[in-house]
């Protein structure tokens, strides 16, 4: 819980500092809506289990000097009411009052668990308000306008990712097989039964990478190249050798 504040006040401290240099000079990949409120940039990952998502995250939230909330992190913020709270103080009144109104009429107080995902939905929509952040998981590019990021897709063959499971966990492959498939499961029926949205269509994603063929290096390649190509983004760090 300490370090998520820590980093809940890294990602506050960092728009601070990006909204001062954009007051002199616009910054790339910042997108404002309708209603004036503005979002990104930001990049969105979603992915199959064991494939390789949250590693590419890691990797690419490192050249990008972006701090990167992975769904487990998100979850904790959610669904504790101080952390919740100290993140979404960081939103004008003024921004608030639009989302609630846009909120109301997503009619998501309907579905169960409506507590934890009004938190949810604050959480995400709030990173995505600071920007310059990844954010893994969760739903997020369903929350968050396309046009404030880039929102990948990560999948692999099913019996690499049981191979990757079984490694990582140190599991047999019979025991990692119905784990991959049972968290895949969990994760398609949570995007579907809030969004309404196929979690594996490729319409809903800017770009969707298999880690079966392209390595986890090249896969960050391809998504720095993507956000400078959308966004006009360059990494602010090489590579690590």
């Amino acid at each position: 819980m300490v370090n998520t504040l820590k980093q809940i006040e890294r990602q506050i401290a960092m728009s601070g500092i990006r909204d001062r240099l954009d007051a002199t000079v616009p910054q790339p990949g910042r997108y404002v809506t309708g209603d004036g409120i503005s979002f990104g940039p930001y990049l969105l990952i979603s992915r199959e289990c064991a494939s390789g998502g949250s590693q590419l995250a890691q990797r690419v939230g490192e050249r990008l000097g972006w701090n990167v909330f992975d769904s487990k992190i998100v979850n904790e913020i959610a669904q504790s009411a101080h952390v919740h709270q100290q993140l979404v103080q960081a939103v004008d009144e003024h921004t608030h009052t639009v989302w609630e109104r846009t909120w109301r009429e997503l009619l998501l107080d309907e579905l169960p668990d409506r507590k934890y995902l009004r938190h949810l939905r604050q959480v995400v929509m709030t990173l995505g308000h600071l920007g310059n952040v990844v954010i893994v998981g969760r739903g997020a590019q369903y929350f968050l306008p396309a046009r404030g990021g880039l929102r990948v897709r990560v999948v692999a063959p099913l019996e690499l990712r049981v191979q990757t499971l079984a490694a990582e966990e140190q599991i047999p492959l019979n025991q990692a097989r119905p784990r991959v498939k049972a968290a895949d499961a969990e994760r398609r029926a949570f995007i579907w039964n809030v969004f309404k949205k196929d979690a594996g269509s490729p319409l809903n994603h800017d770009v969707v990478i298999n880690t079966g063929e392209i390595s986890l290096e090249s896969a960050a390649q391809i998504v720095l190249e993507m956000l400078r190509i959308k966004h006009g983004i360059a990494p602010a760090h090489p590579p690590k050798p």
